[in-house]
């Protein structure tokens, strides 16, 4: 009996030494991450500023490239509509260099579940439904306010729809401007307009389709060239496959708009 006493206190002293020990990690370990926690709350606050900022300055400067732009326009108007000058502004409103006007269509997307990335509206939906209006007769189209010109991409991040790697926000609004006789009933017919009615049913998506008298697409940002290369023949035709810009757009090429799922559009042939 006295041996089985001895053992049962000494059972019960292991076990009190073991759940103090379990005690002690515990509330070492629940210290550490209360202490951690306000360190790691300031680094992601601060992180989430550092992208903020960045964004807000490359808005500004986009800004800025635009409207240096039509100072360089203007300058050029100056000198004379004929001649060089005439083919420079027929290939900056080829390129979408330069603002647009006129009557379209307005088109309206709205994902609920697109900010956390469970969306259903993926990038290679946005490039056909783009290619559709290029094929209905579109003459200069917009995404999210950011004008699409030779070489734009429509990539995805996350939750976000980036085009020439700008972030737009949603709901995603899509502008395109074309004859309003012809651009709205030809766009009912692509595979893109008919894609989107059948997430609509699916999904319950938002997809609204408006015809509007008049709009307004702002010129596309400014190429920056590296270099450019001039024929042996020192004529003044530069090799437009030869020029490179820093838009990091190069993976991109011209195609068809009919080649449905390409995220390239074709040359924009503005008449405003």
């Amino acid at each position: 009996k006295r041996t089985s006493a001895t053992k049962a206190r000494v059972t019960t002293a292991t076990l009190a030494i073991g759940t103090l020990a379990i005690g002690l990690l515990l509330g070492v370990a629940a210290s550490n991450t209360r202490d951690n926690a306000p360190g790691v709350q300031e680094a992601r606050a601060a992180l989430n500023l550092d992208v903020a900022a960045a964004q807000e300055r490359e808005s500004v400067l986009a800004s800025s490239a635009a409207a240096l732009a039509v100072e360089v326009r203007q300058g050029q108007s100056a000198l004379g509509g004929g001649g060089p000058m005439q083919t420079l502004a027929d290939l900056e409103a080829d390129n979408a260099l330069t603002e647009v006007m006129g009557p379209g269509l307005r088109v309206t997307l709205t994902d609920p579940d697109a900010v956390t990335g469970d969306g259903v509206i993926l990038d290679r939906d946005v490039q056909l439904m783009v290619n559709g209006l290029w094929a209905a007769g579109a003459e200069a189209v917009s995404i999210g306010g950011i004008r699409l010109r030779l070489t734009s991409a429509i990539r995805q991040a996350g939750g976000a729809i980036l085009v020439d790697n700008r972030p737009t926000t949603w709901p995603l609004v899509v502008e395109a401007i074309g004859n309003p006789k012809t651009i709205h009933q030809n766009f009912i017919s692509t595979s893109g307009f008919g894609r989107f009615s059948t997430f609509v049913q699916l999904y319950g998506i938002g997809f609204d389709v408006l015809a509007v008298d008049s709009m307004t697409l702002p010129a596309a940002a400014a190429i920056s060239l590296r270099y450019i290369q001039i024929p042996e023949d020192g004529s003044d035709s530069a090799q437009t496959g030869s020029a490179q810009s820093d838009s990091a757009q190069s993976d991109s090429a011209q195609t068809d708009p009919a080649q449905t799922g390409s995220d390239v559009t074709d040359v924009v042939q503005t008449t405003g």
